[in-house]
């Protein structure tokens, strides 16, 4: 406890304490006099150091209540030169002393090594005796140093940070000079300390960027972007937080005598754009593949150019009517900064039909395939076939034709479009010699080849089943096909399920060595008639049978029974027993004894 109001401690107090130590030394005999006089000191120095601790001056001061914010500029001046670029300092989004990313994402510098970058104090308020210290950290090849200041001033190793730590009010910290001492990335870090509850804030983060030469107003193809675009973004410029080189979404293709924009903006490593002046640069622009491209307007060459770092190019079909796929080269100044790759697909040429499947009876217009039109270059293009051709098979026994369900979308064969068949007659059959039709404006047609539609009844009235071997070894694996048919003899439609979940119409398929890669189930369905599954042949050799019997479709009314298919299986390599290995060994003394005694007749002769 102190003895006097000044926060000192009193002498009294003091010799208490010495006494305390002279009568533990004397019950300790064994100290040495040089021992006893450190242990005083430190007594003395311990109760000194008490008193300094707690002494708190009235007038003591704070750093930057409002936020601690230092300002820069690219100005050039005796202690601030070689900088090319600065960012916001960000001076108003600091001021209430909150730190947000926001801000210091735009604190940003870049200046040469050789270079000086003075930081200058911006928002300033006078506190209570709260937040009373300010140190200034780097991090990266840099030095800092401190202008004048009232505030006292603590450097750390190296000058890799400096603290300001104010004895009294209106003490303001110094202006820092930031030099660099190499090239590459600079961190600078302002953190707030509060004695008196030792907290402390991180205020600011600046980041400066020293090279050895400057790349502002440099266009960086990192930072910039050219891109395909619709025709209503032509005129949308990129910023540096959308800026990209993805096209949007189909503007790299068009259609037959349409046109495609590639939209582009260039901007440095700062993110500032690129001024439009012939100072920075031409741009030049070149097709290959004999398409047409001009600088915002229709071309009228393969190479178009400009001085302007920001705009859209013009590309079309160099020739009427035929298609184009090629690139486009974006150069500055004779370097390459951006490539990019467009078609223009041509007028239809011809018509490609696939996936056909076997409709079914009665079932009104079904789906009976899918097609692509393509151009004279085998490109697809989306445009819709103008109909199913009239064919004279159409009758009451098998059906009439329909026409175009869906438009094909160029990509994958999910997207190709669709054509129907109505399969309305009484028994079924195959519709021969049918083609998909495309009418132009000027009413001419191109045709696909011709094709052939099975209609038939999903319900099975026969059914076959066969293995691809008779034979099998160890490990193969086993194609089993059933083919079923309807009771005119069509091949079933797509639509027939192999079985139904209802008790006594499972599909039930066992073999003895033979497991399911895929295990058949109740909703399988034919394709044209036909249905298959592959098995791993098992190890144990013999012969066996494998029955196949779909109940759903297993009736008395076509004599329909499940179908058995022998099968066998044997090693690669034929095992031997011990009666042959016995016998072939009888068979070798024997003929060693007749060739014994055709000797002995030769030698009895001479």
């Amino acid at each position: 406890m102190c003895a006097r109001g000044d926060g000192i401690r009193g002498s009294k107090d003091l010799r208490a304490d010495v006494r305390k130590f002279l009568i533990s030394t004397n019950e300790r005999k064994q100290m040495s006099i040089k021992t006893l006089r450190k242990r005083i000191t430190l007594v003395a120095v311990a109760a000194l150091g008490a008193s300094v601790l707690s002494i708190a001056p009235a007038n003591a001061g704070t750093f930057f209540a409002n936020g601690a914010d230092y300002d820069f500029a690219s100005t050039v001046s005796a202690t601030n030169y070689g900088v090319c670029f600065v960012g916001s300092t960000a001076a108003s989004g600091n001021a209430g002393g909150a730190n947000t990313q926001t801000n210091n994402s735009t604190n940003t510098a870049e200046m040469v090594t050789s270079g000086q970058l003075e930081l200058t104090r911006g928002a300033v308020g006078i506190g209570s005796a709260a937040n009373d210290s300010l140190k200034i950290s780097l991090t990266g090849p840099g030095i800092v140093q401190a202008l004048t200041t009232s505030a006292a001033t603590t450097y750390g190793a190296d000058q890799k940070s400096v603290t300001f730590t104010a004895g009294a009010t209106n003490q303001l910290p110094g202006n820092l000079l930031i030099r660099p001492t190499g090239a590459g990335t600079i961190q600078v870090t302002i953190v707030e300390t509060d004695i008196g509850d030792s907290t402390t804030q991180t205020v600011e983060v600046i980041t400066i960027t020293a090279r050895a030469s400057c790349l502002a107003g440099t266009p960086s193809v990192a930072g910039s972007g050219a891109k395909f675009v619709a025709v209503g973004n032509i005129g949308t410029a990129m910023t540096t937080a959308d800026v990209t080189s993805n096209d949007e979404s189909g503007a790299s293709t068009a259609a037959n005598a349409g046109t495609l924009y590639i939209r582009y903006d260039l901007f440095d490593v700062n993110g500032t754009a690129i001024p439009d002046v012939a100072a920075t640069g031409t741009l030049t622009a070149e097709t290959t593949g004999g398409a047409l491209i001009g600088f915002e307007t229709t071309g009228t060459t393969t190479l178009a150019y400009t001085t302007d770092k920001d705009g859209y190019w013009v590309i079309t079909q160099g020739t009427e009517d035929a298609p184009w796929s090629g690139t486009v080269t974006i150069k500055l100044n004779g370097t390459t900064v951006f490539t990019k790759s467009g078609k223009i697909t041509g007028p239809a040429a011809s018509i490609v039909t696939s996936s056909l499947v076997n409709v079914e009876m009665a079932a009104g217009a079904s789906t009976a395939g899918r097609y692509v039109v393509l151009d004279s270059a085998s490109n697809e293009i989306a445009v819709p076939i103008t109909k199913l051709e009239d064919f004279s098979q159409a009758n009451a026994t098998i059906g009439a034709a329909g026409s175009s369900t869906r438009t094909p979308v160029p990509g994958t064969a999910d997207n190709r479009g669709t054509f129907t068949a109505n399969c309305s007659g009484s028994k079924g059959g195959t519709l021969t010699g049918l083609r998909l039709q495309y009418t132009f404006a000027n009413l001419s047609s191109i045709y696909s080849p011709a094709f052939n539609v099975v209609c038939g009844s999903a319900t099975v009235a026969t059914y076959t089943a066969s293995l691809d071997k008779a034979s099998y070894v160890p490990g193969d694996i086993a194609t089993l096909t059933i083919t079923a048919k309807d009771a005119y003899g069509n091949a079933v439609a797509n639509t027939t399920v192999m079985g139904s979940a209802t008790a006594g119409q499972e599909v039930a398929i066992a073999g003895s060595n033979m497991t399911a890669v895929t295990a058949p189930t109740n909703s399988d369905t034919f394709s044209a008639g036909v249905k298959t599954y592959r098995y791993v042949v098992g190890s144990t050799e013999g012969s066996y049978n494998l029955v196949v019997d779909l109940d759903k479709w297993t009736t008395t009314t076509y004599n329909q029974s499940a179908v058995v298919v022998p099968y066998s299986i044997k090693a690669s390599t034929a095992s031997v027993s011990n009666a042959d290995v016995l016998k072939s060994i009888v068979a070798l003394i024997a003929s060693i004894n007749k060739q014994i005694q055709a000797l002995q007749k030769l030698i009895l002769k001479r």
